[in-house]
């Protein structure tokens, strides 16, 4: 039997890491029963877990493969609820006995607090509490331990055991303790599930929602491979490193929202389902993601058949994914998300890349004309700064707003946002497809 102990009660994991669990145990991949504990004090999911027995449904909605997904899971490898604060003698217990700890405490969850003191937890922050928990398993069961933490951060099970490091040095536990932390396995992973929550309407209350696609990459070692063997599930695959997924996430799956929402705003779409049913956007987007598809060092195969699932992701009919909600701060996420693919297409090819080049005029557009442009004071106050002048002068200024030196992207820009002032957006949208 796999012990899983996993910190984190709320929707996302329980309808990504659980649907993948479930599905291994009844496949006969691996054995296994999770714990759930919550990482901070708020224990309503816990009950509410613990009440149905620790049973609940995903309801998994959306298109995959082309085909239209509405499939209902029974979840039932979670085992037990353990109250983190309230139960910490029995989340001891727990620790001491498990194989494998995965958690997601967002972003912010994995920081490392030089005011966090052992005899503290479990008031401690989530690394501190770890690090608590794994001195007191080393002294009675040195057994290692596999990490597969969750959370949204570059190199998260790396940036994990710093943290543990550092609170072994802060609390002057013996270089025994170090070994042993050293001998445990964390490894790096990038998940991706577009998780929608629960239904306030359905009877089962720990119920969630989420499309059918799911992708959970992990740089995956020997004790990986050997407790954790789910690479045969659809989406888990063991790569040596994450980062050429993480920026193909970024680049595809971010990249094509923020390159085309702002155009399709301005064009009166509202919805992203509405603006992939338009054979304009919809073409507008494929070859978007054609120049974005170039400029990634992986297999063209594998490359294609990630950017037709996000075409079907969009293309969801259960969600209604407002465009206004993803354009909030589009000027950072466009410098985070599309800069780098446009940079890199034009050393590449020695030409700018069309299509993104044209998200960037739109961008322009939507900040300087949509009268809804959501956004920092100081990229407003920017914007705002620039109305009256002359396209050139625009143009320019935002050039240099994102530090791009390159006359062949200000010339790219330029004509695209002279074709959006000068024929209207639709127009403009339609010639950059079809010129």
């Amino acid at each position: 039997m796999i012990k899983i102990l996993q910190f984190g009660e709320g929707n996302f994991l329980r309808a990504f890491a659980e649907d993948y669990i479930n599905k291994a145990n009844e496949k006969d991949i691996i054995n296994s029963e999770v714990t759930i504990c919550q990482p901070r004090k708020n224990t309503r999911i816990i009950n509410l877990l613990n009440e149905q027995n620790c049973e609940y449904n995903v309801y998994k909605r959306g298109r995959l493969h082309g085909e239209v997904i509405d499939e209902t899971v029974n979840i039932k490898c979670v085992k037990r609820c353990i109250d983190t604060v309230g139960q910490y003698e029995l989340l001891k217990n727990e620790f001491n006995a498990t194989d494998i700890v995965i958690s997601n405490t967002t972003e912010a969850g994995i920081v490392f607090d030089e005011n966090d003191k052992i005899c503290n937890s479990p008031d401690v922050s989530f690394p501190a509490k770890i690090t608590a928990l794994m001195y007191g398993r080393y002294r009675i069961n040195n057994k290692p331990i596999l990490f597969l933490p969750v959370e949204l951060i570059e190199n998260n099970a790396n940036e994990l055991k710093k943290c543990i490091l550092k609170y072994a040095q802060l609390w002057s536990l013996e270089e025994d303790f170090v070994r042993y932390v050293d001998s445990c396995s964390f490894c790096n992973n990038l998940v991706d599930r577009i998780v929608s929550g629960h239904n306030d309407a359905d009877s089962d209350k720990c119920s969630v929602n989420c499309e059918p696609y799911a992708s959970w990459i992990i740089e995956a070692d020997d004790l990986c491979k050997q407790i954790f063997p789910l690479s045969s599930l659809e989406g888990i695959e063991f790569a040596k490193d994450v980062t050429p997924y993480r920026t193909r996430k970024v680049r595809i799956l971010n990249g094509a929202h923020t390159m085309s929402v702002l155009a399709a705003h301005l064009c009166g779409f509202s919805i992203v389902r509405d603006m992939m049913q338009d054979e304009l956007f919809c073409a507008y987007i494929t070859k978007g993601l054609e120049e974005v598809k170039s400029t990634l060092p992986l297999d063209k195969t594998e490359l294609d058949s990630y950017a037709a699932s996000v075409l079907d992701r969009f293309n969801n009919p259960f969600i209604d994914h407002r465009l206004l909600d993803i354009a909030l701060n589009s000027v950072s996420k466009f410098k985070a998300r599309c800069l780098d693919t446009i940079l890199d297409y034009t050393k590449i090819n020695c030409e700018a890349p069309n299509i993104l080049c044209f998200g960037l005029a739109a961008l322009i557009e939507f900040y300087l004309n949509s009268g809804v442009a959501n956004d920092s004071s100081e990229v407003i106050d920017f914007f705002t700064s620039l109305k009256g002048q002359s396209n050139e002068v625009i143009v320019n200024n935002v050039i240099k707003y994102y530090n791009i030196d390159s006359q062949i992207i200000y010339n790219k820009v330029l004509e695209h946002y002279n074709r959006i002032t000068d024929k209207g957006i639709l127009s403009a949208v339609r010639e950059a497809v079809y010129e």
